[in-house]
């Protein structure tokens, strides 16, 4: 009885373990991934990047035309910007954003640091430290801020589109 009952529990151990084993392969893959700092071979994604660096300078200048024209034009296009403010869904609304944002600069530029750069298929993102530095229109004072970037890009017509952009300027570690 004893040897039938610890037979049971070994058994239901080893299942146990095999399971959470099971469950865990694709969380470790998703780890891994993400753990190291990888460059697509997508010369198109790495170019749209380029391009997204120049339109990004020009909207610090107060023009957002460029910058405007990277963008998908699509309903599931989202804006949560740096300046703080809500979530724009659309292209009508990520467009308006956009503009009264370029109506915020002036004489701007900036300096990026790419911590993570992905494509795969027909998606792509980046991770990136952006430090700005620019003029309030009708201020004489240089203004700076910093980000922490995250952007989507999808390839939409045989060119990558940025469908989603988060930055937000929590630099440091806050206590809860």
């Amino acid at each position: 009885m004893i040897s039938t009952r610890l037979l049971s529990q070994s058994a239901a151990k080893s299942g146990l373990v095999l399971c959470a084993m099971l469950m865990c392969l694709p969380l470790a893959a998703v780890a891994q991934a993400f753990s190291v700092k990888t460059m697509p071979s997508d010369q198109a994604f790495l170019s749209a990047l380029d391009a997204a660096d120049a339109a990004q300078r020009d909207l610090q200048r107060g023009n957002a035309t460029a910058y405007k024209a990277i963008w998908s034009q699509a309903d599931d296009t989202t804006l949560i910007g740096g300046f703080g403010g809500g979530v724009e869904k659309g292209w009508a609304k990520v467009s308006q954003r956009i503009d009264w944002v370029a109506s915020q600069f002036s004489n701007g530029t900036n300096t990026i640091e790419r911590l993570v750069t992905r494509a795969s298929g027909d998606l792509g993102y980046v991770v990136q430290v952006e430090r700005i530095r620019y003029q309030v229109l009708g201020q004489a004072k240089e203004s700076t801020r910093d980000y922490r970037v995250t952007m989507i890009f999808r390839r939409e017509a045989e060119s990558w589109r940025l469908v989603h952009r988060h930055a937000d300027s929590q630099m440091m570690k806050q206590a809860p």
